[in-house]
């Protein structure tokens, strides 16, 4: 091909300025042309990139620099800059790349660390890609492609030594970390004299899931507002979650970017289907569940959009930024198969998003890890004891459960899987043949309350009223919240495995009652006998007084 000098290194070298990764570099002079170093930096292990040299350089001189089409890519740059006819010349090629300028700027930032990209090169190396996959992916692989430079990183860097100078596009064809990472926007580099580092332009989608706790009392080291990962409920409450989804450094890469929120649910949880979704820009939240689509599902539900850059309008064109947040927020009712204990009832979550800035984004999709929130609940478990016989079967104990509420005051308790806050005590046969002597409330969050023996079976003195705290240590910050100390005091013992805070109450039996006969008829001999004894003994000492 016809050489052709052109002196708009300066140029290219502005347009590098944009995140699409257009990087450019100029020297003073360089004779002969000679090889650089192109360095990737921002890589993560096992990334793979490609490089294509669209347009060689056959020298330097200054600012001046000499460029030709590389043959295998001149039918593809014609097609991708739009220009027809046989007779197109390696100038009208390099002049209409030169033309793509390097001020529009889409707003996503003005630096390849900072999300920048530009609105016209990106385009094009975008139209320059996929003409090179369309040939490779042809059945006539004799037309195949092959690129020109390709290397896999094995840290935060990746260097392609003894590189021929040219006009580069990079395309990143393995993503090392594509659960969270985007891959990388297409990279367009000038390789003049020296070396070159270019700042690959991916972006980090972080997925981060909480939940409140209903109160603080017998809770610790968390407040009513607080959106942590553990907490404890009563069975019939409904548990507030929150999803807080990001975005990419390099989101304005993507022609369009699917957002999706996944969330599962364990038997335990019942979705309420009240979902609300907000964009936060600087703490300002932007309602925008309309635009969502929500499915629920067997275990769980999702909550998506195709598009996320169509809720740019142009009455509001930044709603979404790369430092926009995605808020999700909704309910679920700890159910009656809610599990009692250190099991819990985990709740997890995570975020499917578009990972590929290079295509459209409605095929390539990673996710991120997955963050888990569990919600605990607890029971209480009373043994009854008699300290004499035991009550007739139709006669057994009956306690009722009091709650302390918000306002101080003891009021029954209930809930949906305790019906009835006034139970009656259970008799269980025990393998040695013997009875046991139970009653229990499951389901209970962490709080005061009160046990008091509503119905005293026959001959049995009423049992005091027991007050008791439950007391629930578990985790509030943790990739998987555990329940790690369960108590009562006033007499419990604590069972973290099962979630039980257990006692002992005993019916102790009545004063003994008069009757005739027997011991009591004996005593009343023996203190008659004493009576007349002594009278005798009275009357001998005063008669002998009397003669004397």
């Amino acid at each position: 091909m016809k050489k052709v000098w052109k002196g708009f290194a300066a140029a290219v070298s502005a347009a590098a300025i944009a995140a699409t990764g257009f990087i450019g570099a100029t020297s003073a002079y360089a004779a002969p042309v000679g090889t650089g170093t192109i360095t990737l930096t921002g890589t993560v292990a096992q990334d793979q990139y490609q490089g294509y040299r669209l347009l060689n350089v056959t020298g330097v001189n200054g600012t001046s620099v000499a460029y030709e089409v590389n043959d295998k890519y001149e039918a593809i740059l014609k097609t991708a800059l739009n220009l027809t006819g046989d007779n197109v010349t390696d100038k009208e090629i390099i002049d209409g790349i030169k033309n793509l300028g390097a001020g529009n700027f889409t707003g996503a930032g003005d630096s390849a660390t900072n999300g920048g990209d530009s609105s016209t090169i990106r385009p094009f190396a975008a139209k320059v890609m996929a003409a090179i996959t369309a040939v490779n992916t042809d059945d006539d692989d004799t037309n195949n492609i092959d690129p020109d430079l390709s290397k896999t990183a094995s840290g935060a860097s990746l260097a392609f030594t003894d590189v021929p100078r040219g006009y580069y596009l990079f395309n990143q064809t393995v993503n090392g970390k594509p659960t969270n990472i985007t891959d990388s926007s297409f990279i367009v580099n000038s390789a003049l004299e020296g070396n070159v580092n270019i700042a690959v332009k991916n972006g980090t989608v972080t997925l981060e899931k909480k939940l409140q706790d209903n109160d603080t009392n017998g809770d610790k080291n968390n407040g009513l507002t607080d959106w942590i990962d553990g907490a404890d409920y009563n069975i019939g409450d409904s548990v507030p979650f929150q999803l807080k989804g990001t975005l990419p450094a390099n989101l304005l890469s993507f022609k369009t970017f699917k957002y999706i929120f996944h969330d599962t649910l364990s038997a335990g949880l019942t979705f309420n289907n009240d979902v609300k979704v907000f964009a936060s820009n600087n703490g300002t939240e932007t309602e925008i569940t309309d635009n969502f689509t929500v499915t629920p599902g067997t275990n769980g539900f999702t909550v998506s959009i195709d598009d996320l850059l169509t809720l740019n309008t142009e009455q509001n064109p930044t709603l979404i930024t790369k430092d926009t947040i995605i808020y999700v927020r909704y309910s679920a009712e700890l159910n009656t198969s809610a599990q009692i204990g250190s099991a819990g009832n985990p709740n997890e979550a995570w975020l499917e998003f578009s990972n590929n800035g290079n295509h459209d984004g409605t095929g390539n999709t990673g996710e991120t890890p997955k963050d888990k929130v569990t919600v605990f609940t607890y029971q209480v478990d009373v043994e009854k004891t008699f300290d004499v016989g035991v009550p007739k079967d139709d006669d057994l104990p009956k306690f009722t459960l009091y709650k302390k509420n918000a306002a101080g005051a003891y009021v029954e308790y209930t809930n949906d899987k305790e019906d009835s806050a006034e139970k009656t005590v259970t008799k269980v046969e025990q393998a040695d043949g013997t009875f046991k002597y139970t009653i229990n409330w499951a389901g209970l969050d962490a709080g005061e309350y009160k046990l008091v023996e509503t119905h005293v079976p026959g001959g049995y003195n009423k049992a005091d009223d027991v007050l008791f705290t439950i007391t629930a240590d578990h985790d509030i910050n943790s990739d998987d919240p555990q329940l790690n100390s369960l108590s009562a005091g006033n007499g419990f013992n604590g069972d973290k495995d099962n979630g039980s805070v257990a006692t002992s109450i005993q019916n102790t039996s009545g004063s003994q009652l008069p009757s005739t006969g027997g011991m009591g008829t004996t005593v009343l001999y023996a203190a008659g006998a004493a009576i007349v004894l002594i009278a005798g003994i009275g009357l001998a000492v005063a008669l002998r007084r009397r003669q004397a």
